[in-house]
């Protein structure tokens, strides 16, 4: 695959505008000169023909001779140097131009000396063009009514093209010289402009590997948008490396503790010296490992939301659905332990169920494990504006107002609630999981007792 140049495709496609625009201009030019040379040689045409036929005294005797002009006699050899092309008798462009003078019967009462004899008699007034072996001649024929004689004068194509291939060819030598200084300051303005370009470059090759903050280089207002694309891209590198390291420090962190009590409690199988000793030690080892399958699977379940920016599985829902399998989440026995007050009407919600479904069912847990048994848990979900609100209250002891804002920080945990299961993510995913959906959740103590969690979704 070949490389795209930018400076070779700017210098190339501004040379090659420079010289259509030149040539179209020595086109014009030339067509324009070519015109009014046209116009001048035609009016001297006309100018020569009509001075003729004013000086000229036709003979009385009708059967005079006719008066032959004589012209000199130059082999037209091309281009000649200007001592050449003329001397003592004449100029050679005399062969190229002349006229006849014919009376009204057509005899020819004179005429200049040409080499090749044109017959002109019978041409009606004004210009004509006539071809002749291998030339062309331009003719303007006068008649002067009061001498009662026709005067053609003509001129062959070929002074006329010289003349204007002499301007054209002078016009085109500066244009073409012209073009060499302009390519050159094509040249040095692309460099000068693309310099800035190359700075950026150089800049970010001499970056070190971890080094992620934005890049600061100045560019032209054009490539500006690059720059700020490139460093977007730079902050989700950087937001995606942050989590990676997060994700594997918090596993870490999180699963030393039940790695360690399975590791004493095998040995405590293998050195056990009764069988009721191993099955209890096989029960601890069973409760490390639920407890390690529940903690690696939220750690991945919020790494997974972590990377999602929004959710293409958004439908139409009732609230009271998605309560429903929340609940059916939950162990049965642990459910029957409280009175559930259930306010949720027909209310719909536009949302990815599975992911809603987790969230609610965090509260939930979160409600149960904190409330005494046999008290009340509310959920209730009302209608304001364009927007749903799930209140999810228990009727445990809440929580300090200083310690409100810190609810649904990963891995906090009240030091009050380190006697109860739970890793602190529940309160996490299920922030990540509003803040998907483009809703706010909040945590207020209630005014009796127990905590009230709000979540605000859009319909």
């Amino acid at each position: 695959m070949s490389l795209w140049s930018l400076r070779r495709s700017l210098v190339v496609g501004i040379n090659l505008a420079v010289v259509t625009v030149l040539a179209v201009t020595a086109w014009a030019s030339y067509r324009d000169i070519l015109h009014e040379l046209d116009e001048v040689f035609d009016a001297q045409l006309a100018q020569t023909a009509k001075s003729l036929a004013t000086f000229y005294a036709p003979a009385k005797n009708k059967l005079s001779v006719t008066q032959i002009i004589p012209i000199s006699q130059y082999d037209d050899t091309g281009e000649d140097s200007y001592a050449e092309e003329k001397g003592p008798s004449g100029h050679k462009y005399e062969s190229k131009i002349g006229y006849q003078i014919y009376n009204v019967d057509g005899n020819l009462l004179a005429s200049t000396n040409q080499a090749q004899s044109l017959n002109l008699k019978g041409l009606e007034a004004g210009y004509h063009t006539l071809k002749s072996d291998k030339n062309t001649w331009f003719i303007f024929s006068y008649f002067e009514e009061s001498k009662g004689i026709w005067v053609h004068t003509f001129q062959r194509q070929d002074v006329r093209g010289e003349l204007s291939g002499y301007l054209a060819s002078e016009q085109l030598y500066p244009l073409l010289l012209m073009w060499v200084p302009i390519s050159l300051i094509i040249l040095f303005i692309v460099y000068i402009v693309l310099k800035p370009v190359n700075r950026f470059a150089a800049d970010l090759r001499a970056r070190e590997l971890n080094n992620l903050s934005p890049v600061e280089s100045e560019l032209p207002n054009e490539l500006v948008p690059i720059r700020q694309a490139l460093n977007r891209l730079l902050h989700q590198v950087k937001m995606f490396s942050e989590r990676e390291k997060r994700f594997v420090a918090d596993a870490s962190h999180e699963l030393r503790t039940p790695l360690s009590a399975i590791q004493v409690h095998a040995e405590n199988v293998i050195s056990a010296d009764s069988l009721d000793d191993a099955k209890h030690s096989g029960k601890s080892i069973f409760y490390s490992v639920e407890r390690m399958s529940r903690l690696v699977n939220q750690l991945l379940l919020l790494n997974r939301l972590d990377s999602l920016n929004f959710t293409e599985k958004f439908e139409e829902v009732e609230i009271s659905k998605l309560v429903s399998l929340a609940l059916n989440n939950l162990p049965i026995d642990k459910v029957e332990n409280h009175q559930w007050h259930i306010d949720v009407s027909s209310i719909r919600i536009i949302c990815d169920e599975t992911l809603i479904v987790s969230a609610l069912t965090n509260l939930l847990s979160n409600a149960m494990k904190f409330s005494p048994k046999n008290s009340k848990i509310q959920i209730v979900a009302t209608e304001a504006a364009n927007r749903v609100i799930i209140k999810v209250a228990d009727e445990g002891k809440g929580v300090p107002e200083e310690i409100l804002e810190r609810l649904g920080e990963r891995f906090y945990r009240l030091q009050e609630h380190s006697g109860v299961s739970g890793s602190g993510l529940g309160l996490s995913i299920t922030h990540k999981i509003v803040q998907l959906h483009h809703g706010k959740i909040s945590f207020n103590n209630a005014c009796t007792k127990g905590l009230e969690v709000h979540i605000e979704l859009p319909k």
